[in-house]
């Protein structure tokens, strides 16, 4: 399979959510709540980073990453959870400060695209018929 037919504009992979749904009994409602638990915490995170960064605390840095770099990947933002693996593993390098921060900046830009995208999914749309009602 392509990675084009996975994808919400290269953002989002769509079986990913799908994992997602079964694991919640094919209840969009709760996949609902779940995205938008996940909407509401990316952006701290990101946040997060950049101040970790901005501080020089890379053991703040690499919690931000590492939990976003999970949370991004579980709700399918695989370019994003990308870069936050990269970050982690910078961040226990020789990296410097400017080089964690650039990655910050970048994945700041990167959460935001794919908050856009994964907000833009229609999660009824997701399943199909799921047989819950």
């Amino acid at each position: 399979m392509k990675n084009e037919d996975v994808t919400d504009p290269g953002w989002i992979d769509r079986t990913a959510l799908l994992r997602l749904l079964n694991v919640v009994g094919n209840d969009p409602d709760e996949l609902a709540e779940l995205v938008g638990d996940y909407l509401e915490d990316a952006p701290d995170l990101a946040g997060r980073m950049i101040e970790a960064s901005a501080s020089g605390d890379r053991t703040a840095f690499r919690i931000a990453a590492h939990t976003l770099k999970s949370n991004a990947r579980d709700f399918g933002a695989v370019q994003l959870s990308e870069l936050c693996a990269a970050a982690e593993t910078a961040s226990t390098s020789d990296a410097n400060v400017a080089d964690l921060a650039a990655a910050a900046d970048d994945i700041a830009r990167a959460e935001q695209a794919a908050r856009k995208a994964l907000a833009d999914v229609s999660l009824e749309d997701l399943g199909g018929s799921t047989g819950t009602g």
